[in-house]
């Protein structure tokens, strides 16, 4: 062999090396923009939930409506709890109710399994009231669908099944 043909081999063995990485790499940022998408679903979820209580918070007492929000495919529920109210752990589905019992003090909102989202859990700004304490409500089709009522200022928006 020539001096120029061996040379050529380790060209084309750094070329293969060199693809080979970019693949390796661009698959796998692929599938972390895969996963993120999920998060970005709950976030625009509690933004939207915010917007929505916010609305009605403005509105005549009595006011009400159905309202739906989208969330992942996996989510499977959405609990409210009310700080102020009696925590009944057993109403959390998964076996979460001891570590919302816990987060209930920094957050009011959770979308569970707790274990799927980096973002699991929201505090509010608008004042909510509940049946019962949580309340927690099953997510179909990546869909939440609840009913917002005013109840005046004192007891803010209740939340029931839509």
């Amino acid at each position: 062999m020539k001096r120029g043909q061996t040379q050529q081999i380790f060209v084309w063995l750094f070329v293969l090396i060199v693809a080979t990485s970019i693949l390796f790499f661009g698959i796998k940022l692929i599938k972390k923009t895969e996963n993120l998408k999920d998060d970005v679903l709950v976030v625009n979820f509690f933004n939207d939930l915010d917007k929505k209580l916010s609305q009605y918070y403005y509105l005549d007492r009595g006011s009400s409506g159905e309202e739906r929000f989208l969330l992942p495919g996996d989510a499977r529920w959405v609990c409210f709890v009310n700080e102020t109210g009696n925590f009944v752990e057993g109403n959390v589905p998964d076996n979460d109710g001891g570590l919302v019992d816990k987060l209930k003090d920094f957050s009011d909102v959770f979308v569970g399994p707790l274990n799927l989202y980096e973002e699991n859990r929201f505090n509010m700004s608008t004042k909510i009231t509940l049946d019962n304490n949580p309340e927690c409500f099953d997510v179909a089709n990546g869909a939440l669908t609840i009913n917002l009522k005013n109840e005046g200022v004192v007891k803010g928006i209740n939340i029931t099944k839509g």
